[in-house]
């Protein structure tokens, strides 16, 4: 059942009405700082906060007990690029464009940093995977937009980004950025010091994305007994790493990725406690997400970028922010493409581009809200999957093959999909209707831009485990 904490505070009256235009209007007189995170890869049923037993977060965890987490966010797509161009739009994955290799976000799609720099805020983000370089258009309205990449650093011209070559490309999946990100944004504040006005700060944390290769103390940790020869690396590439594997070797490659995680919570742990020792916490949101989950083999692959299931569609979600929000759980089904006007509302922002999420004030003051489908697209290397989830259902459309649906509430797992007709017209018409919304809102400023790649990158990318003959 909902968790129905009910608040009186000021600022949630005050933004449950706006209004909605495409300039923005300047952010209100008391707007917080507002951290947004996104943790690549991550699964949302890998932190203690959504009953995982082993000690994989506890600085999200601590941020989830004083805050709001989401039961049941889900994310538009099982890969980085779309989803943040989702995150950072409002918009669906067919809506905004961006949806496979070779193409980046028009300038005429307006990005959340954009309207809050056009409000009033000091923009910055740092990134650590190749994914959100400004080369994709993600770094929209950004100030400071960084690269904590080894391989690609953030001014490199475009051309030489996609001229990288393989083995620098496929380095990245050896990369370790979180250390590295520390450091930039540790830089950042100390020279913004002076700057009092209220500031964005995106953090992209890269390093739990395969290859699994924590230090060995975080591997120790949850997995000290291991006497194998299974590591982390080339994960994709392993024949090991497949179905019928060996049981112990699975439990070490799960706790390799826990190792990761662990890994990435206490830079983010450590991050925060930099902020708060510059005092610069007592008005700042902090929203933690991901991109999207990570498969081990539960529905025979491994990775991401392969399906639509929930262990890589549904994401964490927390929003801390004390003395505004009270601790409490959501069950409703939100959807990442809400966060946009969710983060541009608790800024006071009145007047906000046209999206198709919703703000989730209303949620996250205790509030109901009619329930939104989630729409899930993976429009990447010729593929034409969609699925239309809610909290009850999920439909399948994988484009030239038969629809299915899957009947959640009985089936969680997702096992056993239903393909009879009556199970899946109800799915078939709400998932058409959505997509023709989409048709509608890309009219307005169009869908991505074609850039120039060529044969030599689509290479350089199988070598970075996004696109390969056979799947990802």
């Amino acid at each position: 059942m909902r968790a129905m904490v009910r608040r009186s505070t000021a600022w949630v009256l005050a933004l449950l009405v706006c209004s909605c235009s495409d300039a923005p209007s300047p952010a209100g007189a008391d707007a917080p700082n507002i951290v947004l995170v996104t943790i690549d890869s991550l699964r949302f049923d890998h932190l203690g906060s959504y009953g995982y037993p082993f000690p994989t977060s506890p600085t999200i965890d601590r941020l989830a007990s004083e805050g709001v987490r989401f039961e049941e966010a889900v994310a538009t797509t099982s890969w980085t690029l779309p989803s943040h161009a989702a995150i950072f739009t409002g918009l669906f994955d067919s809506t905004h464009g961006l949806v496979d290799n070779g193409l980046r976000l028009r300038d005429q799609h307006v990005t959340l940093a954009e309207v809050l720099e056009g409000a009033g805020y000091r923009t910055a983000g740092f990134f650590g995977g190749p994914y959100l370089h400004p080369t994709f258009g993600l770094g929209q309205g950004f100030e400071t937009y960084r690269s904590c990449m080894t391989q690609l650093p953030d001014d490199l011209p475009d051309e030489a980004v996609r001229n990288q070559s393989r083995a620098q490309r496929g380095a990245s999946h050896a990369d370790v950025t979180g250390p590295r990100t520390e450091r930039e944004v540790s830089r950042w504040l100390d020279e913004s010091a002076d700057d009092q006005r209220p500031f964005f700060l995106f953090l992209h944390l890269w390093d739990v994305h395969y290859d699994y290769i924590a230090p060995e103390e975080y591997v120790r940790m949850f997995d000290p007994d291991y006497e194998g020869d299974l590591d982390g690396v080339g994960v994709m590439e392993n024949p090991r790493i497949a179905l019928g594997m060996d049981k112990r070797d699975k439990q070490h490659l799960m706790a390799l990725y826990d190792a990761e995680i662990r890994f990435t919570d206490d830079v983010l742990g450590r991050i925060l406690d930099g902020l708060r020792g510059r005092g610069l916490m007592e008005n700042t949101l902090v929203v933690i997400t991901a991109d999207h989950g990570e498969e081990f083999l539960e529905h025979g692959g491994k990775g991401h970028q392969h399906t639509l299931y929930d262990e890589v569609v549904r994401v964490p979600l927390v929003f801390w922010w004390p003395g505004h929000l009270q601790p409490s759980v959501v069950d409703d089904q939100v959807r990442t493409v809400d966060l946009m006007p969710t983060l541009l509302s608790i800024a006071g922002i009145e007047r906000q581009p046209r999206m198709q999420g919703r703000s989730l004030v209303p949620l996250l003051a205790g509030q109901e809200m009619e329930p939104a489908d989630a729409l899930c697209e993976l429009l990447v290397d010729g593929r034409r999957f969609r699925a239309l989830r809610t909290h009850e259902w999920k439909w399948f459309d994988p484009g030239d093959g038969i629809p299915a649906a899957i009947d959640l509430a009985n089936d969680p797992k997702e096992r056993r999909p239903i393909m009879a007709e009556e199970a899946t017209r109800l799915g078939k018409v709400r998932l058409r209707n959505l997509v023709r919304s989409c048709t509608e809102f890309r009219t307005k400023a169009g869908g991505a831009e074609r850039i120039e790649v060529d044969e030599e990158l689509a290479r350089q990318l199988r070598s970075l485990g996004y696109v390969d003959d056979g799947g990802e």
